[in-house]
Protein backbone atom coordinates (compact mmCIF):
# COMPACT_ATOMS: atom_id res chain seq x y z
CA UNK A 1 0.00 0.00 0.00
CA UNK A 2 1.40 3.38 -1.01
CA UNK A 3 1.62 5.78 1.89
CA UNK A 4 -0.67 8.79 1.79
CA UNK A 5 -2.47 10.75 4.49
CA UNK A 6 -5.09 12.11 2.10
CA UNK A 7 -8.52 11.24 3.52
CA UNK A 8 -6.80 9.50 6.45
CA UNK A 9 -7.33 10.38 10.11
CA UNK A 10 -4.61 12.22 12.03
CA UNK A 11 -4.65 13.10 15.74
CA UNK A 12 -2.33 15.87 16.94
CA UNK A 13 -1.92 16.68 20.64
CA UNK A 14 -0.82 20.07 21.92
CA UNK A 15 -2.14 21.65 18.74
CA UNK A 16 -3.73 24.88 19.93
CA UNK A 17 -0.49 26.80 19.47
CA UNK A 18 3.14 26.51 18.41
CA UNK A 19 4.46 23.43 16.64
CA UNK A 20 1.26 21.46 17.05
CA UNK A 21 -0.91 24.12 15.43
CA UNK A 22 1.44 24.27 12.44
CA UNK A 23 1.51 20.47 12.12
CA UNK A 24 -2.29 20.31 12.23
CA UNK A 25 -2.61 23.05 9.61
CA UNK A 26 -0.05 21.50 7.25
CA UNK A 27 -1.57 18.03 7.49
CA UNK A 28 -5.06 19.41 6.95
CA UNK A 29 -3.75 21.22 3.86
CA UNK A 30 -2.34 17.88 2.67
CA UNK A 31 -5.82 16.38 2.76
CA UNK A 32 -5.79 14.58 6.12
CA UNK A 33 -8.84 14.47 8.37
CA UNK A 34 -7.30 16.20 11.38
CA UNK A 35 -8.41 16.13 15.00
CA UNK A 36 -6.58 18.27 17.54
CA UNK A 37 -6.58 17.95 21.30
CA UNK A 38 -7.32 20.89 23.53
CA UNK A 39 -7.93 21.54 27.20
CA UNK A 40 -9.55 24.90 26.57
CA UNK A 41 -12.64 24.71 24.38
CA UNK A 42 -12.19 28.34 23.34
CA UNK A 43 -8.60 27.81 22.21
CA UNK A 44 -9.45 24.56 20.47
CA UNK A 45 -12.33 26.17 18.58
CA UNK A 46 -10.19 29.17 17.62
CA UNK A 47 -7.43 26.94 16.26
CA UNK A 48 -9.87 24.74 14.34
CA UNK A 49 -11.55 27.81 12.85
CA UNK A 50 -8.21 29.30 11.81
CA UNK A 51 -7.15 26.08 10.09
CA UNK A 52 -10.51 25.81 8.34
CA UNK A 53 -10.24 29.40 7.13
CA UNK A 54 -6.79 28.76 5.70
CA UNK A 55 -7.21 25.25 4.27
CA UNK A 56 -10.94 24.73 3.84
CA UNK A 57 -10.71 21.56 5.94
CA UNK A 58 -12.89 20.83 8.93
CA UNK A 59 -10.87 20.07 12.06
CA UNK A 60 -12.18 17.97 14.92
CA UNK A 61 -11.52 18.85 18.55
CA UNK A 62 -10.86 16.27 21.26
CA UNK A 63 -11.10 17.79 24.71
CA UNK A 64 -8.51 16.27 27.03
CA UNK A 65 -6.18 17.16 29.88
CA UNK A 66 -3.06 15.09 29.30
CA UNK A 67 -1.92 15.63 32.88
CA UNK A 68 -5.04 13.83 34.16
CA UNK A 69 -5.21 10.09 33.48
CA UNK A 70 -8.99 9.91 33.87
CA UNK A 71 -9.35 12.66 31.26
CA UNK A 72 -7.02 10.78 28.89
CA UNK A 73 -9.00 7.54 29.26
CA UNK A 74 -12.27 9.34 28.58
CA UNK A 75 -10.86 11.18 25.56
CA UNK A 76 -9.37 8.02 24.05
CA UNK A 77 -12.69 6.21 24.43
CA UNK A 78 -14.53 9.11 22.77
CA UNK A 79 -12.04 9.08 19.91
CA UNK A 80 -12.47 5.33 19.41
CA UNK A 81 -16.24 5.69 19.39
CA UNK A 82 -16.04 8.34 16.67
CA UNK A 83 -13.31 6.93 14.40
CA UNK A 84 -12.54 3.69 12.60
CA UNK A 85 -9.21 4.88 11.16
CA UNK A 86 -6.04 6.43 12.58
CA UNK A 87 -3.10 6.85 10.24
CA UNK A 88 -0.93 9.18 12.32
CA UNK A 89 -0.81 10.03 16.01
CA UNK A 90 1.42 13.01 16.81
CA UNK A 91 2.24 13.17 20.53
CA UNK A 92 3.35 16.77 20.64
CA UNK A 93 1.97 18.26 23.87
CA UNK A 94 4.54 19.05 26.53
CA UNK A 95 5.48 21.35 29.37
CA UNK A 96 8.43 22.45 31.47
CA UNK A 97 7.96 23.57 35.06
CA UNK A 98 10.66 25.14 37.16
CA UNK A 99 9.78 23.69 40.54
CA UNK A 100 8.60 20.37 41.89
CA UNK A 101 4.88 20.05 41.15
CA UNK A 102 2.42 17.16 41.18
CA UNK A 103 -0.23 16.25 38.65
CA UNK A 104 -3.84 15.65 39.64
CA UNK A 105 -2.94 11.95 39.95
CA UNK A 106 0.00 12.72 42.25
CA UNK A 107 2.83 12.14 39.78
CA UNK A 108 5.65 14.58 39.01
CA UNK A 109 3.98 16.98 36.60
CA UNK A 110 6.57 17.09 33.80
CA UNK A 111 6.76 13.30 33.55
CA UNK A 112 2.98 12.97 33.87
CA UNK A 113 2.22 15.44 31.08
CA UNK A 114 5.07 14.67 28.70
CA UNK A 115 5.09 10.89 29.06
CA UNK A 116 2.36 9.24 31.12
CA UNK A 117 -0.57 11.00 29.47
CA UNK A 118 0.72 10.42 25.92
CA UNK A 119 1.66 6.84 26.85
CA UNK A 120 -1.88 6.09 28.02
CA UNK A 121 -3.45 7.80 25.01
CA UNK A 122 -1.21 5.90 22.60
CA UNK A 123 -1.69 2.57 24.36
CA UNK A 124 -5.47 2.92 24.16
CA UNK A 125 -5.29 3.76 20.44
CA UNK A 126 -2.64 1.22 19.38
CA UNK A 127 -5.09 -1.45 18.28
CA UNK A 128 -6.81 1.12 16.05
CA UNK A 129 -3.42 2.19 14.69
CA UNK A 130 -2.61 -1.44 13.94
CA UNK A 131 -6.01 -1.99 12.31
CA UNK A 132 -5.36 1.11 10.17
CA UNK A 133 -1.83 0.02 9.16
CA UNK A 134 0.36 1.24 7.73
CA UNK A 135 0.29 3.88 10.45
CA UNK A 136 2.70 6.06 12.36
CA UNK A 137 3.27 7.41 15.85
CA UNK A 138 5.40 10.55 16.04
CA UNK A 139 6.65 11.65 19.47
CA UNK A 140 8.02 15.16 19.87
CA UNK A 141 11.17 14.56 21.90
CA UNK A 142 14.19 16.82 22.36
CA UNK A 143 17.97 16.97 22.42
CA UNK A 144 17.31 17.73 26.08
CA UNK A 145 17.16 13.96 26.58
CA UNK A 146 20.94 14.21 26.88
CA UNK A 147 20.39 15.73 30.34
CA UNK A 148 19.19 12.30 31.50
CA UNK A 149 22.76 11.13 31.96
CA UNK A 150 21.82 8.09 34.05
CA UNK A 151 19.00 7.00 31.79
CA UNK A 152 15.53 6.45 33.20
CA UNK A 153 15.66 6.68 36.98
CA UNK A 154 13.62 3.60 37.73
CA UNK A 155 14.37 3.88 41.45
CA UNK A 156 13.27 7.55 41.60
CA UNK A 157 11.16 8.19 38.52
CA UNK A 158 9.44 11.18 40.09
CA UNK A 159 12.62 12.86 41.38
CA UNK A 160 11.29 12.52 44.93
CA UNK A 161 14.70 11.92 46.49
CA UNK A 162 16.82 14.09 44.23
CA UNK A 163 17.34 17.80 43.91
CA UNK A 164 14.84 19.17 41.40
CA UNK A 165 16.74 20.61 38.43
CA UNK A 166 14.13 21.39 35.84
CA UNK A 167 16.26 20.62 32.77
CA UNK A 168 17.21 17.21 34.16
CA UNK A 169 13.56 16.50 34.89
CA UNK A 170 12.53 17.66 31.43
CA UNK A 171 15.33 15.68 29.78
CA UNK A 172 14.25 12.60 31.71
CA UNK A 173 10.73 12.92 30.27
CA UNK A 174 12.07 13.52 26.75
CA UNK A 175 14.20 10.38 27.03
CA UNK A 176 11.00 8.56 27.93
CA UNK A 177 9.41 9.86 24.72
CA UNK A 178 12.18 8.31 22.63
CA UNK A 179 12.13 5.01 24.51
CA UNK A 180 8.36 4.92 24.14
CA UNK A 181 8.81 4.99 20.35
CA UNK A 182 11.49 2.29 20.54
CA UNK A 183 9.15 -0.06 22.37
CA UNK A 184 6.16 0.65 20.12
CA UNK A 185 8.26 -0.61 17.21
CA UNK A 186 9.22 -3.69 19.18
CA UNK A 187 5.63 -4.53 20.10
CA UNK A 188 3.69 -3.29 17.08
CA UNK A 189 6.17 -3.01 14.23
CA UNK A 190 5.13 -6.35 12.78
CA UNK A 191 1.53 -5.08 12.77
CA UNK A 192 2.39 -2.15 10.53
CA UNK A 193 2.87 0.59 13.13
CA UNK A 194 6.05 2.67 12.80
CA UNK A 195 7.07 4.91 15.68
CA UNK A 196 9.62 7.72 15.57
CA UNK A 197 10.80 10.53 17.83
CA UNK A 198 11.74 14.05 16.73
CA UNK A 199 13.96 16.83 18.01
CA UNK A 200 12.29 19.91 16.49
CA UNK A 201 15.05 22.27 17.52
CA UNK A 202 14.71 24.93 20.19
CA UNK A 203 11.41 26.49 19.20
CA UNK A 204 9.60 29.62 20.31
CA UNK A 205 6.49 28.02 21.81
CA UNK A 206 4.32 28.06 24.93
CA UNK A 207 6.14 25.05 26.38
CA UNK A 208 6.56 26.67 29.78
CA UNK A 209 2.88 27.30 30.38
CA UNK A 210 1.47 25.61 33.44
CA UNK A 211 2.94 25.69 36.92
CA UNK A 212 5.61 28.12 38.01
CA UNK A 213 7.64 28.64 34.84
CA UNK A 214 9.69 31.70 35.79
CA UNK A 215 13.01 30.05 34.99
CA UNK A 216 11.65 28.69 31.73
CA UNK A 217 10.37 32.10 30.66
CA UNK A 218 13.75 33.61 31.48
CA UNK A 219 15.55 31.00 29.38
CA UNK A 220 13.22 31.67 26.47
CA UNK A 221 13.74 35.41 26.77
CA UNK A 222 17.52 35.13 26.80
CA UNK A 223 17.65 32.55 24.02
CA UNK A 224 14.90 33.95 21.83
CA UNK A 225 17.08 35.27 19.03
CA UNK A 226 18.48 31.79 18.32
CA UNK A 227 15.17 29.96 18.50
CA UNK A 228 13.34 28.46 15.55
CA UNK A 229 9.88 29.51 14.53
CA UNK A 230 7.04 27.01 15.06
CA UNK A 231 6.94 26.57 11.27
CA UNK A 232 10.59 25.52 11.26
CA UNK A 233 10.10 23.30 14.28
CA UNK A 234 7.13 21.54 12.70
CA UNK A 235 8.90 20.74 9.43
CA UNK A 236 10.36 17.33 10.31
CA UNK A 237 7.14 16.18 12.00
CA UNK A 238 5.13 17.06 8.88
CA UNK A 239 7.75 15.36 6.71
CA UNK A 240 7.59 12.18 8.79
CA UNK A 241 3.80 12.17 8.62
CA UNK A 242 3.59 12.64 4.87
CA UNK A 243 6.66 11.04 3.29
CA UNK A 244 6.22 7.54 1.81
CA UNK A 245 8.64 4.89 2.98
CA UNK A 246 10.52 6.69 5.73
CA UNK A 247 13.74 4.84 6.48
CA UNK A 248 14.24 4.03 10.16
CA UNK A 249 17.15 1.66 9.64
CA UNK A 250 19.47 4.51 10.67
CA UNK A 251 17.52 5.10 13.85
CA UNK A 252 14.11 6.32 14.96
CA UNK A 253 15.27 9.66 16.46
CA UNK A 254 15.10 12.40 13.80
CA UNK A 255 16.27 15.97 13.43
CA UNK A 256 16.06 18.09 10.26
CA UNK A 257 14.60 15.17 8.29
CA UNK A 258 17.53 12.90 9.09
CA UNK A 259 18.25 10.26 11.73
CA UNK A 260 20.16 12.02 14.50
CA UNK A 261 22.56 10.97 17.21
CA UNK A 262 20.95 10.06 20.51
CA UNK A 263 22.39 8.83 23.78
CA UNK A 264 23.05 5.18 24.45
CA UNK A 265 20.18 5.24 26.94
CA UNK A 266 17.79 6.29 24.17
CA UNK A 267 18.79 3.22 22.16
CA UNK A 268 18.62 0.74 25.03
CA UNK A 269 15.89 -1.86 24.39
CA UNK A 270 16.01 -3.05 28.00
CA UNK A 271 15.25 0.45 29.29
CA UNK A 272 12.48 0.81 26.70
CA UNK A 273 10.90 -2.45 27.77
CA UNK A 274 11.17 -1.72 31.47
CA UNK A 275 9.82 1.82 31.03
CA UNK A 276 6.78 0.44 29.18
CA UNK A 277 6.02 -2.01 31.98
CA UNK A 278 6.42 0.62 34.72
CA UNK A 279 4.35 3.12 32.74
CA UNK A 280 1.56 0.56 32.45
CA UNK A 281 1.61 0.14 36.21
CA UNK A 282 1.60 3.89 36.79
CA UNK A 283 -1.36 4.64 34.52
CA UNK A 284 -3.41 1.80 35.94
CA UNK A 285 -2.95 2.57 39.64
CA UNK A 286 -3.51 5.61 41.87
CA UNK A 287 -0.59 7.99 41.98
CA UNK A 288 1.61 8.49 45.04
CA UNK A 289 0.04 10.27 47.97
CA UNK A 290 0.88 13.95 48.24
CA UNK A 291 0.04 16.18 51.14
CA UNK A 292 2.40 19.13 50.87
CA UNK A 293 2.88 19.64 47.14
CA UNK A 294 0.28 21.32 45.01
CA UNK A 295 -1.36 19.42 42.18
CA UNK A 296 -1.82 21.01 38.82
CA UNK A 297 -3.30 20.26 35.46
CA UNK A 298 -1.89 22.72 32.93
CA UNK A 299 -3.16 23.48 29.48
CA UNK A 300 -1.09 21.17 27.31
Amino acid sequence: MTWSIEDRTVLVTGATSGIGAVVARELAAAGARVTITARSEARGSATAAAIHAETGSEVGILMVDLACLESVRDAADRFLDAHDDLAVLVNNAGIVVSRRTRSIDGYELTFATNHLGPFLLTSTLLDLLAASAPSRVINTASVAHTYAKEGILFDDIGFDRRRYRFMEVYGHAKLANILHAVEINERYGDRGVTAVAVHPGVVRTGLGRGGDARIVRLAYTLGGRWMRSPQEGADTIVWLATTPGIDVTGGIYFEDREPSKSTRHARDPDQAHRLWEISEEMVSSPGPATSTERRESPDA
